[in-house]
């Protein structure tokens, strides 16, 4: 039986079916797109959850542990050796990369065409821009050789590109929070490196889940959407 309550044979043609579909009144067209929709942003959100929980838990243990590390760290209450500490950091970080390939490329999954191909490729920006930004930090600190300057370095030009990867991520599903989201990491990495080290760990440690969290809050309250509104989707 169709949509609108009319028999239709279980053998039905694929032209039968397509010529039922298109017998759909407004209102019921209507319906099937907003649940399209919504089943689309709930995907996108599941995915944004896992994605800012897992930096949130990368970023306060991981820069905290760097904080907290004997050489180089400021933590009056804690101290743990150098080598842990960004063994710690490493490993979080790798976590991070993980997660976020899986994420971006699940944002793509169910959809068709282009948008498929697009969190596929998404998802695999991570891991290149990731390895991009340490071989050029890497680089540049083998050339400029001043140790004060890769305590600094290192983590901003990671922070940075998490925060312009949020922004293409926006871009693909057209989420201004999103982009705001990215915004505000590209903010916290300028603002972080200028307080200067050991102090910048801390402002990441703390400051940088903060960022995370209230965005989970905010998409979990409908405050904010991953995904634009029906109006929006039907005007592209």
């Amino acid at each position: 039986m169709d949509t609108n309550g009319r028999s239709r044979p279980a053998d039905a043609t694929p032209a039968q079916a397509q010529e039922s579909e298109a017998a759909l009144a407004p209102s019921e067209m209507l319906a099937l797109m907003q649940g399209q929709q919504r089943t689309t942003r709930n995907r996108l959100d599941r995915a944004l959850y896992i994605l800012l929980g897992t930096w949130a838990v990368a970023w306060f243990v991981g820069f905290l542990a760097l904080w907290s590390a004997e050489d180089g760290g400021a933590n009056p209450l804690l101290r743990i050796p150098t080598a842990t500490a960004f063994s710690i950091f490493g490993a979080l970080m790798l976590v991070g990369i993980i997660v976020s390939v899986v994420s971006g490329i699940s944002m793509g999954r169910g959809m068709r065409g282009r948008s498929n191909t697009a969190g596929t490729l998404y998802g695999f920006s991570w891991s290149i821009s990731m390895m991009g930004a340490y071989c050029f930090a890497a680089s540049l600190l083998r050339q400029v050789q001043n140790p004060a300057l890769a305590p600094l370095l290192m983590p901003g030009i990671f922070v940075i590109t998490i925060g312009v990867l949020y922004m293409a991520g926006a871009a693909m599903s057209r989420s201004g929070a999103q982009f705001a989201l990215g915004v505000a990491v590209v903010v916290l990495a300028v603002v972080a490196t200028a307080l200067g080290a050991p102090t910048h760990y801390l402002v990441y440690g703390t400051v940088g889940p903060l960022i995370f969290i209230t965005f989970i809050v905010l998409l979990r309250t409908g405050a904010i959407s991953s995904e634009p509104s029906l109006r929006d989707g039907a005007r592209a």
